[in-house]
């Protein structure tokens, strides 16, 4: 049975970039837990090679995760990969939780970046998908806005958690990064696919429905979803007969410019 649909775009917005929290949370989750006295006395004050492999492996995770996100989410859609990258979360949180040493910590945090990775690649497209066009810059721009709101609001969970005694105190502060992921993946049920996505599938009705559910309240013949759903089609037919497929229509024909300016 199929939950009912929610298609205000905002309420889609603020959901989806819980994905951008997670972001901020486990920026905070390192850098103000690393200064307190039991973080130090636990892992033996590390320093140098160690606390940068500690630190940075959360960048190597999001590596890993942005090079599979988009292959992943043409094949599964925006929405579920997405929430397949929340799997990733849950399972870096419980091992940083969990951790006896540095091996665990730095493991779970690459788990938790390959859910950054994926996320943070593919909640701005799926905004960008399910937005009206006047309002994408707002709505894509509540994902950075979202990032920041982790960051601040790790900051305070981890200076309260910081008065508790032992290694309870950054247990519980990593704990806590279980309540967004789990809020994201309770909300992600009722968020549509993205339309554009269903037009690639071949699901041409059910991408119209949406479509028009979001940008004119279900009347398929309004010319806002009509001219929307005609520039789909002619992008999609595009790409199909486009020269080049995969990575090398990033690179072939002085596209590579383009694609270097982008990273």
């Amino acid at each position: 049975m199929e939950l009912p649909k929610i298609y205000n775009t905002y309420f889609l917005a603020i959901v989806s970039t819980i994905g951008g929290m997670l972001f901020g949370f486990d920026i905070s989750s390192m850098s103000a837990i690393i200064g307190t006295e039991q973080y130090v006395d636990y892992f033996n004050d590390p320093h140098g090679i160690i606390q940068g492999a500690i630190g940075s492996s959360l960048a190597a995770g999001s590596v890993i995760g942005a090079l599979f996100a988009g292959p992943l989410s043409d094949r599964i859609g925006r929405r579920d990969a997405i929430f397949f990258a929340c799997l990733w979360w849950l399972l870096g949180t419980a091992i940083q939780v969990a951790c006896n040493g540095y091996g665990m910590l730095i493991a779970g945090r690459i788990l938790n970046g390959v859910c950054v990775g994926i996320t943070s690649s593919q909640v701005p497209v799926y905004l960008a998908e399910i937005a009206k066009k006047e309002k994408r810059g707002s709505i894509i721009v509540i994902q950075q806005l979202a990032i920041e709101a982790g960051i601040l609001c790790m900051f305070f969970v981890s200076y309260g958690c910081s008065f508790i005694a032992g290694d309870a105190s950054f247990r519980t502060a990593w704990g806590i990064q279980f309540v967004p992921a789990a809020l994201l993946m309770l909300g992600i049920p009722l968020l549509p696919r993205s339309p554009r996505w269903l037009a690639k599938v071949g699901r041409e009705e059910k991408a119209v429905e949406v479509l028009a559910r979001i940008q004119a309240h279900g009347k398929q013949d309004d010319p806002l979803v009509v001219a929307e759903w005609e520039e789909i089609t002619t992008v999609l037919t595009a790409e199909r007969e486009a020269p080049y497929s995969g990575w090398r229509r990033f690179i072939k024909d002085g596209m590579w410019r383009r694609t270097f300016a982008g990273m």
